[in-house]
């Protein structure tokens, strides 16, 4: 077989799923890499970190970098490894968002005061905690799970915005990781876009939680849940029911916190929907 022959045929074998992001280069948003490569599996990093590569048409391909909720102005490089190994670097100027964004207090009253200030028996949990909710953060697999714009997990008002800065009984914590919906208990939550669980338990400050692998460190989180439906090591597809909305953990009243991590870095899930 000759090598045009073999090119051919591993181009006819690769996935052509992809999810239509907008361009959005600032602090919380995803900075999307246009390149071309003939390559049926062309890597995207950033330094060493394995970046979200979709196929688009042809031999048009994107890498998408999620930008961390603090970052400051500069220009950020990925390293694009294809066919012919070789490296190319992309540099692109991080925006600063328009303005500051506003800040949410929120009061913590009785039992709930513990979510503020910890106590030693309660920091030993936090601290074990951590750990396991950090590896699924950062979990990586080369699959590709996802294709098309995410489905809105639940219906209901946004009570809590991405970014926004939270104030918890006088003390500020970092921004809002997150999209907070409000509903009433025991509403359904539906997964966004096919994926894996990968995390699925009930935790200190998150509650009853759910992590969606979507593949190459596309992750979505779903927590506060007063139910949890779908399973570990279970696969779900888009619209399946995972769980249902609650107050579990640090809430003060029933929603959904969703989250969502792209190459281990936070970002505004509004933009996986197409807004």
């Amino acid at each position: 077989m000759n090598k045009i022959s073999l090119l051919l045929l591993l181009l006819s074998n690769v996935v052509l799923a992809s999810i239509p992001i907008k361009h959005t280069p600032y602090p919380g948003g995803i900075a999307v890499f246009d390149f071309e490569s003939n390559h049926s599996n062309p890597k995207a990093f950033y330094h060493t970190v394995p970046l979200y590569t979709q196929h688009i048409k042809g031999n048009h391909w994107q890498a998408l970098l999620g930008i961390p909720s603090m970052e400051k102005a500069g220009k950020k490089s990925i390293t694009i490894r294809d066919f012919s190994t070789r490296t190319l670097s992309v540099d692109i100027k991080i925006k600063q968002a328009n303005k500051r964004p506003a800040k949410q207090k929120i009061t913590l009253k009785g039992k709930k005061k513990k979510f503020v200030n910890p106590n030693a028996k309660h920091m030993n949990r936090i601290i074990k905690e951590r750990a396991i909710l950090g590896k699924a953060r950062i979990f990586h697999s080369d699959k590709i799970l996802s294709n098309g714009l995410f489905l809105r997990p639940v219906p209901g008002i946004t009570t809590s915005p991405f970014g926004i800065k939270r104030i918890y009984n006088g003390q500020p914590r970092n921004p809002h990781t997150g999209v907070d919906y409000a509903g009433d208990t025991g509403t359904p939550i539906k997964a966004p876009a096919n994926g894996k669980v990968i995390l699925a338990g009930k935790y200190f400050f998150n509650g009853n939680a759910i992590f969606l692998d979507h593949g190459q460190g596309l992750i979505s989180v779903y927590i506060h849940m007063n139910k949890r439906i779908a399973k570990q090591g279970q696969m779900v597809k888009k619209g399946d029911i995972i769980g249902t909305i609650g107050q579990t953990g640090r809430a003060t009243g029933p929603h959904l916190h969703w989250g969502v991590y792209l190459n281990r870095t936070v970002v505004n899930p509004n933009l996986l929907m197409g807004k």
